[in-house]
């Protein structure tokens, strides 16, 4: 389920004064939980070394959701860090090798981690904007959205009126130029803009459409409907019915966790890349 079929879901059940934004973050308290029950995205990054032989970890990636560092041609398991100041290095699948003084990281490593959950993003524009209708592109003078994003572009947008819309616009990438002023050119389909009355203007909104979905899939998706219900219910007071669908969402919790233990692979378990 999209997280804004959640939003529509609650809306149509119970219509109340809380906005999607608060909506989205009640929802991204379920998706942050369930994600430390199944987290399984995977990244991997290559980080510079610098000349004493340390490198900065991605923002909100913690040693623990580590697997593997990747060091030349030899790929270093989770214990490997804790012995590098001494000489010993346990290599994946080996029992170890021991190095000699003085020996340091390559000037890059390469880095697979357990990926955190990543909230909603939120990202909105409102300012300036110039746009060049033959190249597909557009500058604004800040930036907060990332190729792949889908965009609203809305012009003339001014005492709740809005000149012109451009609905559901792929952004294919971005590129900071740093000339006179800062700014940012944004790249989507050439197309885009061929119906736009004018080049520039002071009153743009651009915003994100949220395209994230629940971190569980059917049947167990409908529980992000009861927590928010719940949560809507909790803060008007409404003790029946806020015991009424924290139960559901409890039962639907249960559930899924469930379903995780007997989807878990039988057999002989071995812990790997264990500090």
């Amino acid at each position: 389920m999209y997280i804004n079929d959640v939003v529509r879901s609650v809306r149509r059940l119970y219509p109340s004064e809380y906005d999607a934004g608060e909506i989205y973050m009640w929802c991204n308290e379920v998706s942050s939980m369930l994600a430390a029950e199944d987290r399984n995205v995977y990244k991997t990054v290559e980080l510079p070394v610098s000349e004493d032989g340390s490198f900065l970890l991605p923002e909100n990636v913690d040693m623990e959701n580590i697997e593997y560092i990747t060091a030349g041609r030899t790929v270093l398991s989770k214990r490997d860090l804790r012995e590098y100041g001494g000489r010993k290095i346990y290599v994946k699948d080996l029992n170890g090798i021991f190095l000699k003084n003085g020996v340091r990281l390559p000037s890059s490593v390469k880095v697979d981690y357990l990926a955190p959950y990543e909230p909603v993003r939120l990202a909105k524009y409102r300012g300036g904007i110039s746009i060049n209708k033959d190249e597909g592109e557009f500058t604004i003078n800040s930036c907060e959205f990332i190729p792949g994003d889908i965009l609203v572009i809305r012009l003339g947008v001014k005492d709740g009126s809005v000149s012109q819309s451009f609905e559901n616009v792929p952004l294919l990438s971005v590129r900071f130029e740093d000339g006179d002023a800062y700014s940012y050119i944004c790249t989507v389909p050439e197309d885009t803009f061929k119906t736009a009355e004018k080049t520039a203007d002071e009153n743009a909104l651009i915003t994100r459409v949220v395209t994230e979905r629940t971190v569980c899939a059917p049947p167990f998706d409908s529980m992000y409907i009861d927590y928010v219900m719940a949560k809507i219910n909790l803060y008007q007071h409404d003790t029946d019915g806020f015991n009424t669908y924290m139960t559901q969402f409890n039962s639907r919790l249960s559930a899924y966790k469930n379903w995780l233990i007997k989807r878990m692979p039988k057999g002989e378990g071995r812990l790997i890349n264990w500090w």
